[in-house]
């Protein structure tokens, strides 16, 4: 991203439903495993799992404007604010070695006391239903447990500096809408598993 935004977001699309997404968090998942073979995209109970408590940490979806496959392909965002540049420049150099630690690099923009970041997998897969019933998996960049691991990190990290008084919490624009909209996005995205659902994300054991 070549700049960083004034507000998270400025408008969201008329009649978005509450979905009951509180401002604070009772429980932070575990990070979760790194699944073996193929990166695949995440699946509806990981909404619930780990996106629920990441959005009430005022994490949010956003969205590339390409898309792929006429899919739409969802990042996971969130606006980091600090007291001086000096906390500000800290906090990203560990944000690069958590970076560096899982082999998955956000994107990132950064002035003298904010740091906006986004992350999505590139190379994610995820399952289609052919016309034979057979299920393939095709290369479609999107949300992975990799996003979600580099995120339950980075959150941990941020919650030390504000507990040490380093940070501050910005609520974003439109804050609970944007937590609704976020949720709504990711479940039409990924809903449950149905027959012939183009791109629907894999079930895991």
């Amino acid at each position: 991203r070549s700049s960083m935004p004034d507000r998270v977001v400025q408008s969201l699309p008329p009649g978005t439903k509450s979905t009951s997404v509180r401002s604070s968090f009772e429980f932070f998942p575990e990070v979760p495993r790194i699944p073996p073979g193929k990166t695949m995209h995440i699946n509806h109970s990981d909404i619930d799992t780990y996106f629920h408590p990441l959005i009430q940490c005022h994490w949010h979806v956003g969205r590339v404007r390409a898309a792929t496959h006429d899919v739409e392909i969802l990042t996971l965002d969130k606006l980091f604010r600090f007291k001086n540049f000096k906390t500000t420049l800290k906090f990203f150099n560990e944000l690069a070695e958590i970076s560096l630690n899982e082999n998955h690099h956000a994107h990132y923009a950064c002035d003298y006391s904010r740091i906006y970041v986004s992350v999505y997998t590139h190379a994610a897969y995820c399952n289609t239903q052919a016309e034979s019933g057979q299920w393939i998996s095709e290369l479609v960049p999107g949300l992975t447990l990799r996003d979600v691991r580099f995120a339950i990190r980075a959150e941990r990290l941020h919650q030390k500096y504000l507990a040490n008084g380093l940070a501050i919490t910005p609520v974003p624009f439109e804050n609970e809408r944007l937590q609704d909209w976020s949720i709504e996005r990711l479940k039409l995205r990924y809903p449950p598993r149905q027959p012939g659902v183009m791109h629907g994300a894999t079930d895991r054991a």
